[in-house]
């Protein structure tokens, strides 16, 4: 008899079962190639052609995306938990704009032709830094559009994957993400510099027909019915301050809940640096050309391809917490080296792709350990509490971390990671004491408790 793999009334075979994990991960891996690599790596490079500073890249990078985050995730994650369409909960949000998007990421490619036509509008444009004005309006326009399937597409994966599949699943999107980031930056880092106009188009493009692909393919089925706990019939005022004050009480309620997302939150903000300014310390200070830069990390990408292969069983078998802490206190140890010994393309090399591996390790239990931590039928709602606090804190990062560079320059980037993550882990076992507490193995997500 054929075996049958199911979560809520979806109910698959094994070949139905791997159909929608495909379309999940060229969804999701879709999205990262334009928003994980492509702009990551592009942006910086556009801005400081643009003439800004260290401080103006993590405002317009880090700092103001953040605080734009902070205010909007939540709000499309607790409503996206509510919703119910005919398409689903997620894929509204994920086809909408899906189109956006695409046109967006053309409009940043071509910023000096619009910053041109602005000029001969508004001569008066051409009095201030029009190139970085409209540079940086584009892409945060674009970050406000990105958080609409940034979110909600990893919840379609907890609402559609049975639960007993997503450490495989992870490891597998793990995998997927180091070979496209190994690919990007072998074949694709220079080209897209050198040919942004045309590897931004074709990207939009690629983009738009993935999510169209994936609404034809992957059905959510079918969600309980909506329980809202706030009378409908009291003003909208009254209703918004309850609904945000239930928000608040039932994700904060608990000590775990926000040990837990500061935890991440300070994982996430330890790597802002890195994350802004590692090819301007790669391409300024120690020589390497941006080509050499995209061969380093693509390298590092397979190497952490490799050590993500065998993560996924182990994750569906033990508890993914433990894989994040051991990936904490390695990224600690590399820092140390990384501060003291990178001072050639050699070195750099060394410890670059020594740092994407063990944050590919780490990485790979970020998804499982949320999904075996929140309560699932308001995953949306709690993910996004989360997102709030790594918001505040990276906004905090940023600011500093921009600060730290302009003071010291880019080699802070390893102190800053190595002192961040000691605190971020630090967190995480205080996480892990509370997880003990609460029955361990056995342990059931709290909801509606007061804060002890």
């Amino acid at each position: 008899m054929e075996k049958v793999y199911t979560v809520r009334n979806l109910k698959y075979n094994i070949y139905q079962l791997l159909l929608v994990g495909f379309m999940l991960l060229l969804a999701t891996q879709t999205l990262g190639l334009v928003c994980y690599n492509l702009l990551p790596n592009v942006k910086p490079i556009l801005l400081d052609k643009a003439g800004a500073n260290a401080r103006q890249i993590s405002l317009i990078l880090a700092t103001l995306p953040q605080a734009i985050g902070f205010f909007l995730c939540p709000l499309i994650s607790t409503i996206s938990d509510k919703t119910r369409s005919r398409i689903g909960r997620r894929m509204p949000y994920l086809i909408y704009s899906a189109p956006i998007l695409a046109i967006l990421l053309v409009m940043i490619a071509y910023y000096q032709e619009i910053t041109d036509f602005i000029n001969r509008v508004v001569p008066s444009f051409a009095n201030i830094n029009g190139e970085l004005w409209v540079l940086a309006v584009l892409m945060l326009v674009f970050q406000v559009v990105f958080l609409f399937p940034g979110s909600v597409v990893y919840y379609l994966v907890a609402d559609v994957i049975p639960k007993n599949f997503i450490g495989r699943y992870t490891a597998v999107a793990t995998i997927c993400s180091s070979a496209i980031g190994a690919g990007f930056n072998f074949f694709l880092l220079k080209v897209s510099v050198e040919n942004t106009k045309l590897t931004f188009a074709i990207m939009g493009i690629l983009y738009l027909a993935v999510y169209i692909l994936l609404l034809l393919t992957v059905k959510e089925g079918e969600y309980p019915p909506v329980n809202d706990e706030i009378d409908r019939s009291k003003s909208s005022l009254v209703r918004g301050v309850e609904y945000f004050t239930l928000f608040f009480k039932e994700c904060f309620g608990h000590r775990i809940y926000v040990l837990l997302f500061l935890s991440t939150g300070l994982n996430q903000a330890s790597n802002i640096c890195r994350g802004m300014y590692n090819v301007l310390f790669a391409t300024k200070d120690i020589g390497v050309s941006v080509e050499l830069y995209g061969k380093i990390m693509g390298i590092g990408s397979i190497i952490a391809m490799v050590a993500v292969f065998f993560m996924g069983k182990l994750m569906d078998k033990f508890h993914p917490m433990f894989l994040y802490i051991y990936g904490g206190i390695l990224i600690i140890i590399t820092n140390i080296f990384g501060y003291y010994f990178v001072y050639t393309p050699l070195t750099f090399g060394v410890i670059g792709i020594v740092t994407a591996l063990m944050y590919a390790i780490q990485g790979v239990a970020g998804t499982p350990l949320l999904v075996n931590m929140l309560p699932m039928d308001k995953f949306g709602q709690f993910a996004s509490a989360n997102s709030m606090v790594n918001s505040v804190v990276v906004i905090l990062g940023a600011y500093l971390g921009g600060y730290l560079t302009d003071l010291f320059g880019y080699r802070v980037m390893f102190i800053w990671d190595f002192a961040v993550t000691s605190i971020a882990m630090t967190a995480m076992l205080l996480v892990y004491l509370q997880w003990k507490k609460l029955g361990g193995r056995n342990y059931i997500p709290p909801q509606r408790k007061v804060m002890d």
